[in-house]
């Protein structure tokens, strides 16, 4: 258990602030011995901070161990709703600690909490979306029979918004200040899609936000591609091919939104996006299944886990156990409970039988692996308890 004052998480703490005021150089980085993934931080910075402490990963100086590398999955901003006023700084410190370290030392992968920042969210202030916000939580509290008409008057008053959820919900800490660190790092390179990572055993796995399935693979031309560093680079250039074309308008300013389409489609009026970075694995003939909804044409929010490419070992964050526990409930492990966090295995056979359990499993030649890692950071017991993946460094 990680003591209550760490002079380790005191000291990344402090990092992150002068970080947030001035950039600095990171400390040089030569090679690991270790290497992580860790899944969404959508957290305080004390609580991220202590669970790299717990886990042996801080330097005294508040950087990352010189002999760590480590890859974040994403979703950097964002989590209890209650909680957003302080949710509006912690992100930023996180993802501007995390990408102030060597590009060969921290891998940043962007989610779709990060970039909706610019695209569902590109044109809007803080105070108009303070405002609208607001709005949408007092929609929430409503009866139902008066919701529709106040979520249509929310729509006239907010048009640049594509949902009350996303304003009042999903969102609901976003900052300027945020747009800016997202943009600032998209145009130096520094997150990314995907990255090529190694199993502790050498396997070759494909680390990505929200897990890439034949859909995917089709829309990048590379329907029989299983090299996850093949996919890795087209999701990249794709990443890059989309910066590229709105940096200028971002320099000057422009409130210019980013496109990933079809990967990832952004959200607009009044539908919520899909596809990449929003997906998640879901049993399609639960009770309560929304096909209209979860399998809509143009961007899918679940994916059957039987459309996962066979033979290609990925790691994603996204899901954590609290939502697969309930959408997977009929592939899930005898026994398995629901208390959230742990790292967790989704498996497809050759011959499409599922099963969903916990930890970190490997399969067949022929079977589909994801390694879910979403640790739920800010919802488990302490940071000692924030689950991380150990990969080949």
């Amino acid at each position: 258990m990680i003591p209550a004052s760490d002079p380790r998480v005191d000291a990344a703490l402090a990092l992150a602030h002068a970080l947030r005021a001035n950039p600095q150089p990171a400390p040089q980085f030569t090679r690991a011995v270790r290497a992580f993934a860790i899944g969404d931080p959508q957290t305080s910075a004390a609580r991220f901070f202590g669970a790299l402490a717990t886990h042996g990963l801080l330097a005294p100086t508040g950087w990352l161990r010189h002999d760590v590398r480590l890859v974040a999955l994403g979703d950097y901003f964002d989590y209890h709703v209650p909680e957003r006023e302080a949710a509006r700084v912690e992100g930023v410190l996180i993802l501007t600690w995390l990408a102030a370290h060597s590009p060969a030392q921290v891998t940043v992968i962007a989610g779709n909490h990060d970039l909706s920042r610019v695209m569902e969210l590109v044109s809007i202030d803080d105070a108009r979306f303070r405002e609208a916000a607001d709005l949408a939580r007092t929609i929430y509290d409503l009866p139902e029979a008066a919701r529709d008409a106040a979520t249509a008057e929310f729509r006239r008053r907010f048009p640049e918004l594509a949902t009350t959820g996303y304003a009042g919900r999903d969102y609901n800490a976003f900052t300027v200040e945020q747009r800016q660190l997202v943009q600032r790092l998209l145009l130096d390179g520094r997150l990314a899609l995907a990255s090529c990572e190694r199993a502790t055993d050498g396997t070759g796995v494909l680390a990505n936000h929200a897990g890439v399935t034949g859909r995917q693979l089709d829309q990048l031309g590379l329907a029989d591609s299983r090299d996850p560093a093949t996919l890795a680079a087209a999701l990249e250039a794709r990443l890059a091919a989309a910066v590229a074309a709105v940096a200028d308008d971002w320099r000057a300013r422009k409130p210019t939104p980013l496109s990933l389409e079809p990967l990832h489609v952004a959200g607009s009026a009044g539908m919520e996006g899909g596809g990449l970075l929003y997906h998640r694995p879901a049993d399609p003939d639960r009770p309560g299944a929304d096909p209209a909804w979860e399998r809509e044409a143009h961007a899918p929010r679940r994916f059957d886990p039987r459309e996962l490419p066979r033979g290609l070992v990925q790691v994603i964050g996204h899901t954590g156990h609290s939502k697969a526990w309930k959408e997977l409930a009929r592939w899930r492990d005898p026994g398995m409970d629901g208390e959230r966090g742990g790292l967790r295995t989704l498996q497809v056979t050759a011959d499409g039988a599922v099963t969903y359990r916990r930890g970190i499993h490997r399969g067949g030649r022929g079977d589909a692996i994801v390694w879910m890692i979403d640790p739920e950071m800010h919802y488990v017991a302490s940071p000692a308890d924030v689950a991380l993946l150990e990969l080949a460094p």
